[in-house]
Order: C-alpha cells, then sequence, then structure tokens
C-alpha cells in the first residue's frame, strides 16, 4: 500500500501564483478601457469641455495582434480584434501613438498630434498601409 504525503507548502505557493496570475490578467487592458492613471484623461475627467477620441481597429490589422494605445507618452489602453477605444482629451495638444503587439517587424509608434477643441470628437482608424500601422 502506498501513501501520499502531501505538501502543504507547494500547495500554498500554487495558490499564491495562481492568485497574482488571475489579478494581474484582469488588470490587463485588452478591452480598450482606459487607464485611470493616464495623465491625459485625468486632465479631462467626465463632465468637464473635454475633446473625445475614438479609435477603431480596421480588420486589416488580423489577429492575434494588439493595438496599444498612448497619449502623451502614457499607456491609456489596449484593443484587440473587433475592439474601439474611446476616452476623453483635455483642450489643448496631444500626442497620441499606437504600436501593434507583439511588435515581430520592430516597427516604430505611429504618432498623431491633434490640437484638441472642447466638446469636438476626433475619430481615427488604425490600419495596416503597406508596411506601416497609420492612424486615418
Amino acid at each position: 500500500m502506498t501513501t501520499k504525503k502531501f505538501n502543504y507548502q507547494g500547495c500554498t505557493l500554487l495558490v499564491a501564483a495562481l492568485t497574482l496570475a488571475c489579478v494581474g490578467f484582469s488588470n490587463y487592458k485588452t478591452q480598450g478601457i482606459p487607464s485611470h492613471n493616464s495623465a491625459a484623461l485625468m486632465a479631462a475627467p467626465a463632465g468637464t469641455n473635454a475633446g473625445h477620441l475614438i479609435i477603431r481597429r480596421a480588420a486589416n490589422l488580423g489577429t492575434g495582434l494588439f493595438l496599444d494605445i498612448d497619449i502623451d507618452g502614457a499607456s491609456v489602453g489596449s484593443i484587440g480584434p473587433g475592439k474601439t477605444y474611446r476616452g476623453t482629451l483635455s483642450p489643448g495638444q496631444h500626442v497620441v501613438s499606437v504600436l501593434l503587439r507583439p511588435n515581430r517587424l520592430n516597427l516604430p509608434r505611429t504618432q498623431k498630434t491633434l490640437t484638441v477643441e472642447s466638446g469636438r470628437t476626433y475619430t481615427f482608424t488604425a490600419m495596416w498601409q503597406g508596411q506601416t500601422v497609420v492612424l486615418r
């Protein structure tokens, strides 16, 4: 007859690792939900005379790739296939940049500078143009 010895330390370590993985996954921004620690978004809380930013993904970006979105150098979200980013910006000049991930082609970030006016909506579509991702 064989007996199995239960390793409580190993079990505790496994539970801790799974908990951390779940917490990390739930905080991962794959739905285009803006990060609340972004300076650009904090400068334009809801209810102010903010401008609105919408970034759509063109179908030609493919599947298995995520579009990371930065505003003024701060990460505000990441969108997967079929998703759209929606956020607000304070009036003034901002730099919006996007990068496809994984970046197997080592492409630079695509940047767009815009001067935001109160109440205006700025809509862009991220798409391939040749070997480059563009915002149109």
